[in-house]
C-alpha cells in the first residue's frame, strides 16, 4: 500500500520535472533562433561589409572593430546625444550675442556679453569640434570613398571644415560669416531627427517639395504683381481720398507696386486686417467689391490650394520612390514578425529537438490558437499544412528548424513572391508526379496487353492462310 501511495506521488512530480525539461530545451532553442535572427536584422540580410563574395575577410581587424562601433546603435545614440548638446549651446550663444543689442549694434566686437568670450564656451567648442573630426576621420577611414556617396556624411564634412575655419579665423571672419558658421552646425541637428521614421518622413517630404515650393512662390509673386498693378490702377484713386484714423498706411496702402503688393500679401496669403481698409473702400465704392472677390477666389482659394495640393504630391511621390527606405522598413517589419513566430515553434516542438515535424505542425493547428490564427490570416485550412510544411522541409530529414520555419511564415504573412512562386512550383511537381504515376500505369497496362495479344497474331494469320 505504502509502494503504491508513493508510485502515485511520485507521477506527477516526475511530469512535472519532463515539462520543465522540455521547456527549458525549447527556451535554448527560441534563445538560439533569436540570435540569428538578431544577426540577420542587423546585417540586413546581405554579407557582411568586411568579407568578400567567398566570405574571406579581406579588411585589417583595426578596420573591423572600428566599423563594428561605428554601425551600432550604441554609438548613434552617443552621437544623437552629442548633437543635441550641441544645439543646446547654440541656443546658449545665440541668447547671449542677443544682449549686445542695440547697445553695441555699431561695434559687436567690443561687446562684453559676446558668447565667444566666454572660456567654457571656447573649450566645449572645441572638444565638440574635435569629436565630430574623429567621426569623420573614422568613417572615412572604414568606408573609405563609399564616405562621399552619403549626403549626411557630405553634410557632416561640410560642418566640420566650416567649424574648424570659424575656429581657425575667428578674429579675422565678419560677424555675418560667424553667424553663418553657427547656422550650418545647427543643420547637423537634422541627422538626429533622421533616425525617427515620422520626422525621416516629414523630412524627406519637405526635401522633396523644395522645388514645388520655390516655383510655388515664384507662381504667387507673379499673381500678386499683376493685381498689384490693377489696384494701383483702380483702387488708389479711391483710397487715397478716403480718411482712415485708425490707419495712418490705409491712404497709401496702393499708392505703388510695391505697397499694393505689400497690402495683398498681407490680406490675401497673411490673411491680416482684410477688413481695414477693404470695407471702406466698398462702402464708398460698391462696385469694388467684385475686384477684391476676384483677388481673393484667384490668390487665396485658387493659387494657394494649388500649391499646397503640389507640395502634397510630391511629399507623397517621394515617400513611394524612396525604396531604400521601404526596404529597411520590410526588413525591420519581417524581422520582428519571425521573433514571434520563434516563439510559436517553442510551443509546437513536442520532443525539444529543435526541429518542427508535419505531425507537430498539425497538432499545433490544432492546439495552438495563435498559430491557428495566423494560418487563417493566410487564408490556410488545415488541410493545406502538408504543402505548406513540404516547401519548408529538408527532403532528408522531413523536418524544419526554427529559422527557417520563421523566415519561411513571416514570408507568407507579406505575401512574398518567392514564396508563393515556390507554393506553385511544389504543387505543379506534385501534378507532374501524379500524372507521372498515372500514365506509367496506363503504359504498363498497355504494355502488358501487347505482350498477350502479340504471340498470338501469327497463330491466327497461319489459320488464314490458305
Amino acid at each position: 500500500m505504502a509502494a503504491h501511495v508513493t508510485a502515485v506521488s511520485s507521477s506527477p512530480k516526475q511530469w512535472f520535472q519532463r515539462k520543465g525539461s522540455r521547456e527549458e530545451k525549447n527556451q535554448q532553442h527560441v534563445d538560439e533562433t533569436m540570435s540569428q535572427l538578431r544577426s540577420l536584422r542587423y546585417h540586413g540580410y546581405s554579407a557582411k561589409p568586411w568579407e568578400d563574395a567567398q566570405g574571406n575577410i579581406v579588411w585589417p581587424w583595426i578596420r573591423i572593430k572600428l566599423a563594428a562601433v561605428v554601425f551600432s546603435q550604441t554609438f548613434e545614440m552617443a552621437m544623437g546625444a552629442l548633437i543635441l548638446g550641441n544645439l543646446v549651446l547654440i541656443m546658449y550663444e545665440t541668447d547671449e550675442d542677443a544682449k549686445c543689442y542695440p547697445d553695441y549694434a555699431e561695434d559687436f566686437g567690443l561687446c562684453p556679453f559676446r558668447s565667444d568670450h566666454v572660456l567654457w564656451v571656447q573649450i566645449t567648442n572645441l572638444v565638440v569640434l574635435l569629436l565630430y573630426s574623429l567621426e569623420c576621420m573614422v568613417r572615412i577611414y572604414v568606408e573609405r570613398t563609399l564616405f562621399f556617396c552619403n549626403r549626411w556624411n557630405q553634410i557632416d564634412f561640410i560642418i566640420v571644415g566650416f567649424g574648424w575655419l570659424d575656429f581657425a579665423l575667428a578674429d579675422t571672419l565678419s560677424i555675418s560669416l560667424l553667424r553663418m558658421s553657427r547656422l550650418i552646425r545647427v543643420a547637423r541637428a537634422v541627422r538626429l531627427l533622421i533616425s525617427i521614421p515620422e520626422f525621416y518622413l516629414l523630412i524627406n517630404g519637405l526635401y522633396s517639395s523644395i522645388k514645388a515650393i520655390l516655383f510655388g512662390a515664384l507662381l504667387l509673386v507673379s499673381v500678386i504683381v499683376i493685381w498689384a498693378v490693377v489696384s494701383v490702377q483702380l483702387l488708389h484713386p479711391i483710397t487715397s481720398r478716403q480718411s482712415y484714423p485708425m490707419c495712418q498706411r490705409c491712404p497709401t496702402g496702393f499708392s505703388t507696386v510695391f505697397n499694393a503688393g505689400l497690402t495683398l500679401f498681407q490680406q490675401l496669403v497673411a490673411g491680416d486686417s482684410w477688413g481695414q481698409i477693404n470695407i471702406p473702400l466698398v462702402e464708398t465704392a460698391p462696385l469694388t467689391m467684385f475686384l477684391l472677390f476676384a483677388m481673393m477666389m484667384t490668390i487665396s482659394l485658387g493659387l494657394m490650394n494649388l500649391i499646397l495640393a503640389v507640395i502634397v504630391e510630391r511629399a507623397a511621390e517621394a515617400r513611394e520612390n524612396d525604396h531604400e527606405e521601404k526596404i529597411k522598413q520590410k526588413q525591420n517589419q519581417r524581422a520582428r514578425s519571425m521573433e514571434d513566430l520563434a516563439k510559436l515553434c517553442a510551443s509546437m516542438d513536442i520532443d525539444s529537438n529543435g526541429l518542427i515535424s508535419l505531425a507537430e505542425m498539425k497538432k499545433g493547428y490544432d492546439e495552438v490558437d495563435e498559430f491557428a490564427k495566423l494560418m487563417q490570416v493566410m487564408d490556410m485550412k488545415k488541410e493545406d499544412m502538408e504543402t505548406v510544411f513540404n516547401v519548408m522541409a529538408d527532403s532528408v530529414t522531413d523536418e524544419v528548424s526554427y529559422l527557417d520555419f520563421c523566415k519561411s511564415l513571416s514570408s507568407f504573412v507579406k505575401r512574398d513572391p518567392i514564396i508563393m512562386q515556390s507554393l506553385v512550383k511544389f504543387s505543379v511537381m506534385e501534378v507532374r508526379k501524379i500524372l507521372r504515376e498515372e500514365v506509367l500505369t496506363v503504359l504498363d497496362e498497355h504494355t502488358d496487353m501487347l505482350r498477350e495479344l502479340l504471340p498470338q497474331r501469327p497463330q491466327r494469320e497461319g489459320c488464314n492462310v490458305p
